[in-house]
């Protein structure tokens, strides 16, 4: 059985399609290094300027073709995960936003794979909460196995986060682009809303929030994070994210780190090679 299982059992997140349309323009301005005016986003649609000026000011919504979001991703140099949140906006949020789920619950199966990991792993829910660690990922982070654990929270929230994460900034930012993206998919979860609302309240994380508006992330499959760890008396530590979705749980994410080897300077690698 797994090391530790646990009970599966607002504002800030809401982004309207014209706030996120008058963020994506503002990026790619920045980018392009000129201002791209609503005539040209207009024009690129073949509508009046009017119209897309009431689109950008929220006075009027509207469900976007592939054609037009295909346009709009073009003219303003969208990547896939910023072309989807714009088509999640513009529908209301994806199918798991209209979809009761039950709680997840931990398989025994699932367990065993979790458990025979020699490597730190955990799964998580949608909404970043800890369901299920193994004995390694308990050891090295004893946060995970408290009661009503959640990763968002500890890495965003946590003085504990903020010593041990050595580019917490750099961590932090690709967790409030993964909060911004499950926010347009599901604009109506309650909990989610609550997360980010909490996140948002804190001067640092805040500013995240409002300096990155047009960024999103679906993921953080290997990302690697630069920890000093008690375990490892303090030394830098390296630790990738492999990240995996178990068909058995949508929406739940079965993360495993793995310490990356420490790099050897060319020149000793020519030493060794000889």
């Amino acid at each position: 059985m797994c090391g530790v299982i646990k009970d599966g059992s607002a504002e800030g997140g809401s982004t309207g399609v014209g706030v996120l349309l008058r963020a994506f323009r503002a990026s790619a301005s920045a980018a392009l290094g000129r201002p791209i005016l609503q005539r040209e986003v207009a024009d690129a649609l073949h509508r009046s300027e009017r119209w897309y000026r009431d689109l950008e000011g929220g006075i009027i919504t509207r469900t976007f073709t592939r054609h037009e979001l295909d346009t709009i991703g073009t003219l303003l140099g969208l990547d896939r995960v910023q072309r989807r949140a714009l088509f999640l906006v513009s529908n209301g949020g994806g199918p798991s936003s209209l979809e009761a789920q039950e709680p997840p619950r931990i398989s025994d199966e699932l367990c065993f794979l979790l458990d025979q990991q020699p490597f730190p792993a955990y799964v998580i829910d949608a909404n970043w909460n800890v369901l299920a660690v193994n004995p390694s990922m308990a050891a090295l982070f004893p946060w995970s196995t408290a009661p009503e654990a959640n990763l968002m929270r500890w890495l965003l929230l946590s003085d504990e986060a903020r010593d041990q994460h050595l580019n917490w900034e750099a961590d932090a930012e690709v967790c409030v682009r993964m909060l911004r993206d499950a926010a347009v998919d599901r604009p109506h979860d309650p909990d989610l809303q609550q997360l980010i609302s909490d996140t948002r309240q804190n001067p640092a994380v805040g500013d995240l929030w409002t300096r990155g508006t047009a960024d999103f992330t679906d993921h953080y499959d290997g990302h690697v994070l630069r920890m000093t760890l008690p375990p490892f008396d303090g030394q830098v530590t390296e630790l990738v994210t492999h990240v995996l979705h178990p068909a058995g749980l949508p929406g739940c994410r079965m993360t495993i780190l793995t310490q990356r080897a420490p790099r050897v300077p060319a020149g000793e690698q020519q030493v060794q090679a000889d």
